[in-house]
């Protein structure tokens, strides 16, 4: 169930911090609304310790510098370079969708053919949302997209996951976003493009919150726009963009997140990194970003039709903390 376009309709699922089950919920995107105008279904709570210790976790993840391949960001953090640790890859086999970490510090796999689905309460009318049940915790997992036609490869994936451990001890809590496709850019038919390219598309993520007077942990859904310009034959260029319409199970949060000008690379599909910034109930909210092409025309210098990534941004004064952080798949417009 990934997608190539990446259109989402209306995202409300919630990330269970205590025991879940039951069958999952599928659906097909369609054409929708702005995400403001597109109400979020309610969610449980859960103890407000597991809900710190999430926000903590996913302020972690919002600072990561993402990296390369099936785009990772998550609270798994190499030391030494600031960077993620993990790396998410996702593959379709025979219907299958598997999603499967295996360049961090701990290896894991979660496959709709064997975890079992999150159940339709949640909201999960337009995701797949997998729970596996592991040593010392659960895996959760919800994913966005739309199976391919068999033979087609263009797809797009986005999602995030965490680890809830049983014992609650907060060095054992995980969080991270992950966007893949089937269709890797070619690198060496980015230096070819000049001018530049607008990608429209769909985000979707969670946003988390602690503060003395209370926890908040919910979905968000948001849109996506980007501009790329590729520069000409002597450098490819620099993307930037915003996240915006950013829509909680409260409502619209009123605010946007800057994508920051991020130099377009010279390895994988044209990775890139960036910093975010936005500003939200009279605080400043900052984090990292970052992204990479999918989708080759038939000639060379046809520019990418997908852009994919991951995005994160988190605030604390000492007594509270904030973050949101997600991952978004935008299509470009053909009729520039």
């Amino acid at each position: 169930m990934l997608i190539r376009a990446m259109s989402f309709v209306s995202l409300a699922l919630a990330l269970p911090l205590a025991g879940c089950g039951g069958s999952s919920g599928s659906g097909s995107p369609a054409t929708s609304p702005p995400a403001a105008e597109r109400p979020m279904q309610p969610m449980s709570l859960s103890t407000a310790v597991a809900n710190q210790y999430s926000a903590q976790t996913a302020a972690m993840a919002a600072g990561s510098t993402p990296r390369p391949g099936s785009v990772t960001q998550s609270s798994n953090i190499d030391s030494a370079t600031g960077a993620t640790a993990d790396r998410v890859d996702v593959t379709i086999d025979n219907g299958d969708f598997t999603i499967t970490q295996d360049g961090g510090p701990e290896e894991w796999e979660v496959s709709t053919s064997s975890a079992e689905p999150l159940s339709e309460a949640l909201g999960l009318s337009d995701g797949i949302g997998m729970v596996s049940r592991e040593d010392g915790g659960q895996r959760i997992v919800i994913a966005y997209g739309r199976t391919p036609e068999e033979g087609n490869t263009d797809w797009l994936a986005a999602g995030i996951w965490a680890f809830v451990p049983d014992s609650g001890a907060p060095a054992d809590y995980e969080f991270g976003a992950f966007a893949d496709g089937g269709d890797p850019f070619e690198q060496g038919n980015l230096l070819a493009l000049t001018g530049t390219a607008t990608y429209n598309g769909r985000a979707v993520g969670v946003f988390y919150a602690n503060a003395p007077d209370g926890d908040e942990a919910g979905p968000f859904g948001a849109d996506v726009a980007l501009t790329a310009d590729f520069g000409g034959a002597s450098e490819p260029g620099s993307i930037q963009g915003t996240v915006s319409n950013v829509v909680t199970q409260a409502g619209s949060l009123g605010a946007t997140l800057n994508l920051g000008s991020a130099p377009i690379g010279g390895s994988d599909s044209g990775f890139f990194t960036g910093a975010t910034s936005m500003d939200f109930e009279e605080r400043t909210y900052t984090g990292q970003w970052g992204g990479q092409f999918f989708g080759n025309g038939t000639t060379a210098d046809a520019p990418p039709s997908a852009v994919a990534g991951t995005f994160g941004a988190t605030t604390s004064d000492g007594t509270s903390t904030g973050s949101l952080v997600g991952a978004f798949g935008a299509e470009r417009l053909v009729d520039q």
